[in-house]
């Protein structure tokens, strides 16, 4: 067995949300290199159409669907079309999430039910739609994204809203996985320490804000953006065959400390 090919996704179907802009894109980009036909879904329809033709320039064979992850009509309907499209689905990943949008010093009730909505019952109600898909087929793969704010606090730079959608997040990918391992479908994630994205770009522009992250960081900087490729691969493919219900770490050491 070439235990290289275990990674790959050849004819497979992968929807990515969230991907229009940040770890959503560079996963959509990941998961069509490995062989996978990919849906990308966001709100943003300009953005999902500019990378669909980026990545068919490439080879990849890509479905363009807007969605708003809250909407559990529009959701529905993403997964209808990916089905009716590319036959099914294989993976999913959970990527899109939003950050507080209020700047006071104590987050409003308005702000955190927002953030909550959409990182949290958003990541429900698309996993919901696409495990229908797969428990039909007895076979499947969720990688969810949570945080490392989900398993600490945010210290901080992250607000009370954030830290609780991505720590629920945690918790619904250890039930879910347990619940559905029998049929065959899994659900993990992963836990991103410092990443630069459009959510993290104002702190890690600042020097306030790379000072903090570097040096509570023991590899002393934020992550690369393909530093998060090889946990994607694996628990997205048969490489992670005997894995359900986990969050995998990748922080530079963060919560090691």
């Amino acid at each position: 067995m070439d235990p290289v090919a275990a990674f790959r996704l050849d004819e497979q179907v992968a929807i990515v949300t969230g991907a229009s802009s940040g770890l959503g894109k560079r996963f959509a980009h990941v998961l069509s290199a490995a062989g996978a036909r990919v849906a990308v879904a966001a709100r943003r329809d300009d953005r999902l159409r500019a990378l669909a033709g980026h990545l068919q320039s490439q080879g990849g064979e890509v479905l363009p669907v807007p969605c708003d992850v809250t909407d559990q009509c529009q959701v529905d309907s993403m997964v209808a079309a990916v089905r009716d499209s590319f036959g099914g689905v294989d993976v999913l990943v959970n990527a899109a999430g939003i950050g507080r949008a209020d700047a006071e010093e104590i987050e409003s009730p308005r702000s955190f039910r927002r953030v909550l909505d959409v990182n949290t019952t958003g990541t429900y109600i698309c996993t919901l739609a696409a495990a229908r898909a797969m428990l039909s087929r007895d076979r499947g793969a969720v990688v969810n994204v949570a945080s490392i704010s989900g398993l600490v606090a945010g210290d901080g730079f992250d607000t009370p809203s954030y830290t609780a959608s991505k720590g629920a997040i945690v918790s619904l990918t250890r039930e879910l996985g347990v619940r559905w391992a029998s049929r065959g479908v899994r659900v993990n994630a992963i836990a991103p320490g410092w990443f630069q994205s459009e959510m993290t770009a104002e702190t890690l522009a600042s020097e306030e804000g790379m000072r903090f992250v570097t040096e509570r960081t023991p590899l002393g900087r934020p992550g690369a953006e393909y530093e998060l490729d090889g946990a994607l691969l694996f628990l997205a493919s048969d490489a992670s065959s005997y894995v359900t219900g986990q969050t995998v770490v990748v922080d530079g050491g963060w919560t090691a400390r």
